[in-house]
């Protein structure tokens, strides 16, 4: 992780359909976790899927990264912190720490390309660069 400043907060409540036999979250539920942060952390700034459909550029998950520290169990409310540490020429990477009661239960490092209406890699839009102001 990198000494970016967290740009984004979201929070969510863990739901009995996302555990395991174990009463854990799934780990598979984390990659949707991560997803509706990532969702609504571009809007909230501007580049809702409206906009990034008039832009014709889109972000697509090229790699996913997630270390487990701590099991999340029902009807916790989870926050996920947001921050974009990196940017490529047609890639940029996203992290996320994910919290409960300030307990880290788990970190990832998202990366993402841009791509066009053909699936080509294009490059990284200001619009995406000003999302993360020390980068």
């Amino acid at each position: 992780m990198t000494s970016v400043a967290w740009s984004h907060q979201t929070e969510i409540r863990v739901r009995g359909y996302e555990l395991d036999s174990y009463r854990h979250v799934n780990h598979a539920v984390y990659l949707s976790y991560l997803e509706h942060a990532r969702w609504v952390f571009l809007a909230e700034k501007g580049l809702s899927l409206a906009k990034l459909d008039e832009m014709k550029r889109w972000p697509v998950v090229v790699r996913a990264e997630i270390d487990y520290k701590k099991p999340a169990l029902i009807d916790q409310v989870l926050v996920i912190r947001t921050r974009i540490p990196r940017f490529g020429n047609s890639s940029f990477d996203i992290e996320h720490e994910i919290t409960h009661n300030n307990d880290l239960v788990a970190r990832a490092k998202i990366t993402a390309a841009i791509i066009d209406e053909a699936g080509r890699a294009k490059r990284v839009p200001e619009e995406f660069r000003r999302l993360s102001p020390t980068v």
